[in-house]
């Protein structure tokens, strides 16, 4: 038995794990725990404020403190699930000027988690960075959008001209074009549902679909799979 303790960029990713990849994970005896980066403290309502990643120093902390809290553990493991798209840039983050300037997705991201696997530096540590946001999965058949949003045909076909033959993956992370910006241009109401609509979406597409086309994220899935 092994316990996988992953911490997410934001709600999106936490649904996502509760209600996809802890039901497959579960029959290969691996029990998955996901939180929110812890970010601060919410003053107003006297409990901790959790999700984004606007310095990296955050995450770095908050993964530290949940590994020290289980330290001599050897069952348990810890994993991330954060966006590419606005990654820290700080003087703090492993997001170099040297990796930021490669102009392939999949080494990128290759040599960003790597810097961040350095940075942590545990031996049970497997850091994931998503190609390039939580949307990306949306495209691997934005078809499925219509369950929520009914009268959106005409901006679904849109959607999926906008992105024929491209990658899902691969899909650009500029402020105009990365995969939630494409969604909202065609489906406005998805800015203000994102937290609730992504992670139903992906899992009516299925985890099946979203490894088949999304590479970096099934050999993150295939890693998890095969911890010992």
């Amino acid at each position: 038995m092994k316990y996988l303790n992953i911490i997410v960029e934001g709600g999106s990713e936490e649904a996502f794990v509760n209600d996809v990849l802890v039901n497959h994970f579960a029959p290969l005896n691996i029990f998955i725990s996901a939180r929110k980066i812890r970010t601060g403290w919410d003053r107003h309502n006297n409990k901790p404020s959790k999700g984004g990643l606007l310095k990296y120093i955050k995450f770095r902390n908050d993964v530290l403190r949940w590994m020290e809290s289980d330290r001599n553990q050897s069952q348990f493991w810890y994993t991330s699930m954060l966006d590419l798209y606005a990654f820290p840039k700080d003087d703090l983050s492993p997001y170099s000027e040297n990796i930021q300037s490669l102009n392939d997705p999949y080494k990128r991201i290759i040599a960003l988690e790597s810097a961040i696997a350095r940075d942590i530096n545990h031996p049970k540590f497997i850091p994931y960075v998503q190609l390039h946001e939580f949307e990306t999965f949306l495209l691997v058949n934005p078809d499925k959008l219509i369950t929520m949003y009914p009268n959106g045909q005409t901006g679904i076909n849109r959607l999926k001209r906008e992105i024929q033959n491209k990658r899902p993956e691969e899909v650009n992370e500029s402020r105009q074009k990365a995969p939630s910006k494409r969604i909202i241009k065609h489906l406005p109401d998805y800015e203000g549902q994102k937290a609730q609509v992504g992670p139903l979406v992906a899992e009516e597409i299925g985890l099946t679909a979203l490894r088949l086309n999304c590479p970096h994220f099934n050999d993150w899935i295939t890693m998890l799979e095969n911890i010992t």
